[in-house]
């Protein structure tokens, strides 16, 4: 009997979803920086074992006091994938407070038809004061029907929380080949490249401002050309992302590139432009345009 299902990442930003999610498909899909928010839309990975075919379901992280248009559709989207599931996996954080889930994800977790947990971030912690934040963070949560936790920090194997997922998902065939390792085109995985690299080199608010959009890829055998437009919300703004005399741009461009032709193997022609698109984060248009979804 094989057995295959969705498996939803939640959690707050800056809990370790991206990270962990890189870990469960072994491939660097989802961007990863120290700033919150890096991670805007779900993103899908799939890990086929013998008998289990896995299907992670990255999120963005739920808002707890949202302030714009654009935080309410990130809560949303990761609302929305948690509902369509089979498993919802709780990615908890050391550093989480109870009091940061928004109250209807709160309502949701509490009514979660297959909740798990994984605890991260207590590597930092000496093995005593693991253990003791470990049962304070139990406590915690101790209102929710989990049916599974875990320690999942990056010092622990990931291999009991496979194995407890696995005997959680559904009997059911394989949904996708058993060597795909994501439905999701190649474009997805450029501009998140791209907006990874915005992130590591902007700073301050900008990163937020932000948005990458695709807006010509081309393949050939020999080299791959893309073109993209960094969205800023500012006039103001772009001075900034475009850099003394097209630096800043240059270098986001350059790591980028590298990065793209590195996980593609193969050369890549990246151009890069800056538009200002004010107010994007308020604007519905511009929102369903930049692939937003939860309006």
């Amino acid at each position: 009997m094989t057995r295959a299902g969705f498996v939803a990442l939640i959690g707050a930003p800056n809990a370790g979803k991206s990270t962990l999610f890189n870990r469960l498909v072994g491939e660097k899909l989802a961007a990863v920086t120290p700033k919150p928010q890096t991670t805007r839309f779900t993103l899908q990975g799939i890990l086929t074992c013998e008998k289990t075919q896995y299907v992670f379901v990255d999120t963005p992280g739920w808002i707890a006091s949202p302030r714009n248009r654009w935080h309410h559709i990130l809560t949303q989207q990761s609302l929305s994938a948690a509902k369509d599931a089979d498993i919802q996996l709780w990615v908890y954080s050391h550093y989480t407070s109870p009091s940061e889930v928004p109250q209807e994800v709160v309502d949701f977790l509490r009514k979660a038809p297959c909740l798990c947990v994984g605890l991260t971030y207590l590597d930092i912690l000496t093995p005593h004061e693991r253990e003791k934040r470990l049962n304070t963070l139990l406590e915690d949560l101790n209102s929710y029907p989990i049916r599974w936790y875990g320690d999942i920090s990056m010092d622990r194997p990931l291999e009991p929380l496979l194995e407890s997922l696995a005997s959680l998902l559904p009997a059911s065939p394989f949904l996708y080949p058993s060597g795909q390792l994501t439905p999701l085109p190649v474009r997805f995985f450029v501009a998140e490249i791209i907006r990874e690299k915005v992130y590591e080199h902007l700073h301050e608010e900008i990163p937020y401002g932000t948005e990458v959009e695709i807006t010509l890829y081309r393949e050939t055998p020999e080299k791959d050309y893309i073109v993209a437009t960094l969205h800023v919300e500012k006039a103001s703004q772009k001075p900034i992302a475009v850099g003394k005399k097209g630096q800043m741009i240059k270098k986001i461009g350059s790591a980028a590139r590298q990065a793209i032709e590195a996980w593609l193997n193969k050369r890549v022609y990246l151009e890069l432009h800056v538009k200002v698109s004010s107010k994007w984060r308020q604007s519905p248009l511009y929102l369903k345009s930049l692939g937003y979804r939860n309006l």
